[in-house]
């Protein structure tokens, strides 16, 4: 599967650029040694990507020459010869660690703004407060919205809401907004539909039931037992994918997915936090790193040790006293994604949405161990 994903990732890449004109009719496209180095694959990965674009009528081959675009793509409007402005939509409740996980993702977008050719709008992570009602929320975002009409942006870069009860109501009106004004939109990381539904947008981000599975495995470490899954209130889409990979990764073990191992609260609840425990959980698979790392300041305060997985890698994931294992997200595929989807639904307007996922990595630290059952 990996050697699939791999594949379907160069083809895509590389049929986007062509599409874009990045690589214009009559080209030759780089050597297979340096597009085998810029994506990380070995030659065959490579040859069978470059086989298919071949089959497709993008490129053609001459041997001992290389490979040449044949594919026209259709004359970009004047106004796209200037950069592109392209813009961010980031509003976080908390400043959590979310925040930072989209600031990796947006720092290596813009690192790809002179490749190809766009000026990114981008007033950092905007932190809204866990208190703010639905109407501060919308108000603040119609100001950066205006903002970016002023700015001529063509399209956004959106991270929906979540942990708010009316995320999804304010999500649908910020898209509803933005389709108005003709501004292009691509959502990173979370849908604003519930899984295993799909919105009418582009989405880009990693594989969240594959990942939910995967971490959940490395608890199990083929012991079958029980394993906790743990979620804060009002959390993105992404954390129901997370948590079909957990139920998916018990059924695998020869487990019966149990409510009673499935949690949902507020962890600076302090009686949620002491039930948790007090009913058994021990290994317990945390939605992301900022739950995990409450999670594991109250077992410490306790003085009750836990095996405890998340989801992110954040920048202190590796600093706390018991380092986080956690699944680290891709931030520059992603980006090269985002970026590619984007000059995509700017240009062929038309096209159906994708869904376009990169796998991440699983970083083993010392905040779970490979406890045995009793």
């Amino acid at each position: 599967m990996a050697k699939s994903g791999k594949l379907e990732r160069i083809y895509q890449d590389l049929e986007q650029r062509i599409r874009t004109g990045f690589y214009t009719q009559g080209e030759r496209l780089p050597t297979e040694v340096n597009l085998c180095a810029e994506f990380a694959v070995s030659r065959p990965t490579l040859s069978r990507a470059l086989t298919r674009l071949r089959e497709q009528g993008f490129i053609s081959s001459t041997q001992g020459s290389g490979h040449y675009v044949t594919f026209a793509s259709e004359p970009r409007p004047a106004a796209l010869e200037e950069p592109l402005a392209l813009g961010i939509l980031s509003p976080r409740m908390e400043a959590n660690e979310s925040g930072f996980l989209f600031e990796q993702i947006f720092k290596s977008i813009a690192t790809l703004s002179q490749s190809f050719n766009f000026d990114l709008v981008w007033n950092g992570v905007m932190t809204l407060g866990a208190g703010a009602t639905r109407q501060a929320i919308i108000s603040k975002i119609d100001n950066v919205i205006e903002r970016y009409l002023r700015s001529s942006v063509k399209g956004v870069f959106f991270i929906p809401i979540e942990f708010h009860p009316f995320a999804a109501g304010i999500n649908q009106l910020i898209l509803s907004k933005l389709d108005r004004y003709g501004i292009g939109v691509v959502l990173l990381d979370s849908d604003v539909a519930c899984w295993p539904a799909r919105s009418r947008w582009d989405l880009i981000g990693i594989d969240n039931v594959a990942a939910g599975m995967e971490v959940t495995r490395h608890l199990l470490h083929q012991q079958p037992r029980r394993i906790d899954f743990l979620c804060e209130r009002f959390s993105a889409n992404t954390v129901s994918m997370r948590l079909m990979g957990y139920r998916l990764a018990l059924l695998e073990a020869g487990l019966t997915p149990n409510a009673a191992w499935e949690h949902e609260g507020e962890l600076n609840d302090m009686p949620f936090v002491v039930q948790l425990l007090n009913n058994g959980a021990q290994d317990i698979v945390c939605a992301n790193d900022f739950t995990a790392m409450k999670l594991l300041a109250v077992c410490a305060q306790q003085g009750v040790k836990v095996n405890v997985v998340g989801f992110d890698d954040n920048e202190y994931s590796a600093l706390l006293g018991i380092p986080l294992t956690t699944y680290k997200q891709p931030f520059s595929d992603i980006a090269r994604n985002a970026v590619l989807t984007m000059l995509n639904r700017l240009q062929f307007p038309q096209d159906s949405a994708r869904h376009l996922t990169s796998p991440g990595e699983l970083i083993v630290r010392a905040s779970c161990g490979t406890r045995l059952p009793a």
